[in-house]
């Protein structure tokens, strides 16, 4: 760097002596004042590669100037921020990878948050994410709304980074299905009783909790001790639904797009009798499930982040989450292709999710609600 700098002075100072011998009138001075221009450049030069073109010298110049600009920068990153995370969650489906399922939501916040890598946690059922975020071994989880609700009555310091939809206009949430075989004789939830039913699993909203709202409404005890109804936890929506397709379960429940797509888009089951509502009715002459009741509309399943981590970090995940990590922007910025109707975007383990919106806590206190109705053991 020293030696360059010489060289731009001795050039300075060869240019002005060359300037002064021009206004004289001898052809000599001006030839001479440019050889012994020349003989200084070239002793000031002894120690730069003689091959050196000044446009390289120019380019190293401009390099040298960049990485002092850099150096000088302070680091855009907080240094208390995680540099990885641990992500949980319960595949809706059994079979499902959630590495996959979130393909889009991890590229998205390893880019914009500066993560080196987000670990999944896949757990077997939704007490294990809330244990997993109650004792500080998962960062963040993607939970249902009433696995929501249980974790923070029982002690998690979390914060609603924002709820899955399936539209940005459409109002983030789903209903609990009861489902039969069709000509099983089951017409209704009084139909239950003495039936074996599959549930999904304890801690499941549209697989447990709401059912049971829906069945102690028509006098029927729902819960694992019940002598009313043989309960049976499948594990999954997609187990629950196709036990009572194969006859394992007299009748279960499900979500809604889990009996009236996913598991016909599968292959699971041929197709859906609606006699609830007469909406959904999908392959009517092939179906082998029937829906009989729908629940209330559930506040959709949020992602929920644990405030144990530096607070600057989670507002700028909430912020990541809510504006970025949806159909519109990932399509936008490369993360997927096609169009808003059909693209390959993958932003959770339910199929047709726009992305994420913000809501706050005080968006589940229908849920806690239905707990005190309900008063199942799990609400805690």
């Amino acid at each position: 760097m020293k030696t360059k700098k010489w060289l731009r002075i001795v050039a300075l100072l060869a240019a002005g002596s060359m300037t002064a011998a021009a206004c004289g009138d001898s052809t000599e001075t001006v030839t001479d004042v440019v050889d012994n221009a020349g003989s200084t450049v070239a002793a000031a030069t002894d120690d730069v590669p003689s091959e050196t073109s000044t446009e390289e010298a120019g380019d190293e110049a401009a390099g040298d100037e960049e990485m002092a600009e850099e150096e000088a920068a302070p680091d855009a990153r907080p240094a208390d921020w995680p540099t990885s995370i641990i992500f949980g969650a319960v595949p809706a489906e059994a079979a499902d990878s959630l590495e996959a399922d979130f393909s889009t939501t991890r590229a998205i916040l390893i880019d914009e948050l500066g993560l080196e890598e987000i670990e999944f946690f896949q757990a077997s059922d939704y007490a294990g994410v809330i244990e997993g975020i109650i004792a500080g071994r998962v960062d963040v989880a993607q939970f249902g709304g009433f696995s929501y609700v249980i974790a923070t009555n029982n002690g998690a310091d979390v914060s609603v980074a924002g709820v899955m939809t399936d539209g940005p206009d459409i109002e983030p949430g789903y209903r609990s299905y009861a489902i039969t075989q069709p000509g099983s004789g089951i017409a209704s939830l009084e139909d239950y009783a003495g039936k074996n039913i599959c549930f999904v699993d304890p801690g499941s909203t549209s697989g447990f909790l709401f059912p049971s709202e829906g069945l102690l409404a028509v006098g029927l005890d729902p819960s694992e001790t019940s002598t009313d109804i043989n309960p049976t936890f499948a594990g999954g929506h997609d187990a629950s639904a196709i036990s009572v397709a194969n006859g394992d379960c007299d009748a279960g429940f499900a979500y809604d797009s889990m009996v009236t797509q996913q598991l016909v888009d599968s292959g699971d089951i041929a197709g859906v009798i609606d006699t609830a509502e007469g909406t959904e009715t999908v392959n009517e002459s092939e179906a082998n499930l029937e829906i009989i009741w729908k629940s209330q509309t559930i506040a959709g399943a949020p992602m929920a982040i644990s405030n144990s981590l530096p607070q600057s970090f989670v507002d700028a995940f909430v912020e990541v989450v809510t504006t970025k990590i949806n159909v519109d922007w990932a399509l936008a910025n490369g993360y997927c292709t096609g169009t808003a109707d059909d693209n390959d975007c993958s932003f959770s383990d339910e199929e047709d999710t726009w992305g994420f919106v913000g809501k706050d806590d005080s968006f589940y206190d229908g849920i806690r609600k239905v707990c005190e109705t309900t008063k199942a053991s799990q609400c805690g």
